[in-house]
């Protein structure tokens, strides 16, 4: 039997950021269980904007030979997705958002057993201090194109009140909490 697979993508534009404070402690966790886990910074790679030519529809490949190739390998391959990015005017970064667009290529009949079945975890780390209620506009986007693709959501993990870049310094339950959440993820996949 095959150890699960996890694969984060990271959608933070800052560097050394909240989001990737969280997202180093949340892989800490899932690493102490024993469980896969591999990250994709998605501010590293390039990602070019779907153009709706709808080539991966008529003949199951994209029109862009970009990383995103690869991105879709390392989707395919795992068993949990976990989307993490900053709440950025309402809505994940334009880097995530980007990525978002291109799996539209598993959207279609003809490609969407690729991924269907799998199961995320959604991240979010945002400035306002109310995390439920700002994150309910992002969580309806999240569910609508994750049941689209048969992609069952396990969670959503929201930190809020974290708008400067080392705003996660003064709040270490956050960190805590992401650990912890990356135990709970690694220890309920491997049982």
């Amino acid at each position: 039997m095959s150890k699960t697979r996890i694969l984060v993508m990271n959608g933070s534009t800052r560097e050394n950021g909240n989001t990737d404070a969280i997202l180093k402690s949340f892989m800490k966790g899932v690493t102490e269980s024993g469980i896969n886990v591999r990250e994709a910074v998605l501010r590293d790679l390039t990602i070019n904007n779907c153009i709706g030519c709808c080539k991966c529809k008529r003949e199951k490949k994209c029109n862009f030979q970009d990383d995103m190739s690869e991105l879709r390998d390392m989707v395919m391959k795992s068993d949990i997705l976990v989307f993490a990015s900053p709440i950025y005017w309402c809505e994940v970064t334009g880097l995530m958002k980007t990525f978002i667009d291109r799996l539209y290529f598993f959207h279609h009949e003809e490609n969407k057993h690729l991924v269907s079945g799998k199961k995320a975890l959604i991240i979010t780390t945002l400035g306002e201090k109310e995390a439920e209620y700002e994150s309910r506009v992002l969580i309806e986007f999240y569910r609508r194109f994750t049941r689209s693709l048969g992609i069952e959501i396990l969670d959503f993990l929201s930190y809020g009140g974290l708008m400067e870049k080392d705003a996660i310094t003064s709040r270490p339950e956050f960190l805590k909490a992401a650990e912890d959440a990356g135990k709970k993820l690694g220890g309920a996949t491997s049982a």
